[in-house]
């Protein structure tokens, strides 16, 4: 799994004639600069992508700044930092992996009591999405509460990335003791890819698959962070069923078949796929129909199976209602009028009947578990956990000859087979889902 890591860390600035076991604590005597090491591990990603969208099950990566907040045990903010190029600021790192990593000096103004305890938070984020209220106080004000994510309500979410670690700088020393914030995708994936999509419902063509939820949230609150967070499935994995958005947006943009408000999670206009519509007039558009990648017209770096609509969003993660289902998929005329529904259930996961938890909103709060157990009808949209209609696990299979069984399987629409809800391995669990025919 890939993980993002900030390690925060005291650097000897000084030596002294005495050299430092590499068992000591980082740091400089009092006198010395503090020195704080940024490092973001990217294992096995080749890049960091701007403005990066949802296009398969790969864990890239979309910062581009990186907001450090140092507080003390009572809330007081001690030190605050901005990186606002993160990627031409940092230098390549190849130690346990790869990724990016910078080294920057606290100055002597700023420098952190000897003898007290801290609580760092790191955020890294694309600047221009949200509104992050981590990047507004200054040194002395009072941070009580968590931090938090704002996103305007007609504003699609993207990636963002937070953690947060506690460290103490040495009573006699003023060393800073080394210490790793390891950073957690804070929202949610989802994406649908499907394929002999139905050309018409009775004599009213399709125009737009969509999916909907009962569900959608504004705000984002950082905490809960799980500390002990390893590859879902291996020796120790904790995976973690967090639920840190809030304030739904003030009206809604979509409705449940049977009329029931709802909220569009992602659509596709099949003539940006099929541009020539159902040619051979066999009810379905499919790969006997001309067809193009909507998403990237080579179908060379963003490749999708020929004859497949694929379509995709991150999401500000939600509860479940306790009785009602969460997502419906649609098909939709061009007057946007509903033609046909499919209710969408969670498979046998381990999600269903678990209790989640949302995100304390004070500052060491502790999470308070959701009052709905998810079913798999209801079910809650958790951080760092990946929602899919079909299978897309890389953006690069090789759609000829076919590609292996596993990485690359659109849901045919024509037969109403199940539909996959997964986080794979580069996020935090996988979840299975059906839809009724």
């Amino acid at each position: 799994m890939k993980k993002y890591i900030y390690s925060v860390a005291a650097v000897c600035a000084m030596m002294s004639l005495a050299a430092c076991s590499s068992d000591e604590n980082l740091g400089g005597a009092a006198d010395q600069d503090q020195q704080i090491t940024i490092a973001l591990s990217s294992t096995g990603d080749n890049a960091t992508r701007a403005d990066r969208n949802l296009t398969s099950e790969e864990a890239g990566q979309d910062i581009q700044n990186v907001t450090l907040v140092v507080r003390k045990q009572d809330g007081t903010v001690a030190y605050t930092h901005t990186i606002t190029d993160w990627q031409n600021s940092s230098a390549v790192y190849t130690t346990e992996g790869h990724g990016r990593q910078m080294t920057f000096t606290i100055p002597k103004a700023d420098k952190l009591a000897a003898g007290e305890t801290y609580y760092v938070t790191a955020i890294g984020y694309n600047a221009g999405n949200y509104t992050l209220d981590a990047t507004t106080p200054a040194k002395g004000d009072a941070a009580t509460n968590n931090f938090t994510a704002k996103l305007a309500d007609d504003a699609q979410a993207k990636e963002i990335f937070a953690g947060e670690s506690q460290f103490q700088v040495g009573t006699e020393s003023g060393k800073v003791s080394a210490t790793t914030v390891t950073l957690h995708r804070q929202v949610a994936g989802t994406y649908g890819y499907f394929t002999s999509i139905p050309a018409k419902i009775g004599d009213k063509e399709v125009k737009t698959v969509r999916m909907v939820a009962r569900s959608k949230n504004t705000q984002m609150t950082f905490g809960g962070f799980n500390s002990t967070f390893t590859e879902a499935g291996a020796a120790g994995s904790q995976v973690m069923y967090v639920v840190n958005g809030s304030e739904a947006p003030a009206a809604t943009n979509a409705a449940f078949m049977a009329g029931d408000a709802a909220y569009t999670l992602f659509s596709a206009d099949v003539k940006d796929w099929f541009p020539q519509g159902d040619e051979n007039n066999d009810g379905v558009l499919n790969s006997k129909d001309s067809w193009q990648n909507a998403i990237d017209a080579t179908n060379q770096t963003l490749v999708y199976k020929k004859g497949s609509i694929f379509a995709s969003n991150f999401v500000i993660p939600f509860a479940a209602t306790a009785g009602k289902a969460t997502l419906e998929l649609q098909l939709l005329d061009e007057t946007g009028t509903v033609l046909y529904a499919w209710p969408v259930k969670l498979d046998t996961d381990d999600q269903i009947g678990k209790t989640g938890e949302s995100v304390a909103t004070a500052f060491l709060g502790q999470n308070t578990a959701l009052t709905t157990a998810e079913t798999a009808d209801a079910f809650s949209f958790f951080r760092n956990h990946i929602y899919a209609v079909g299978l897309h696990k890389t953006n690069n299979p090789n759609p000829d000859p076919e590609p292996q069984p596993g990485t690359d399987e659109p849901t045919d629409l024509g037969k109403i087979q199940n539909i996959v809800i997964r986080v794979n391995d580069n996020w935090e669990a996988i979840h299975h889902m059906t839809i009724d025919e």
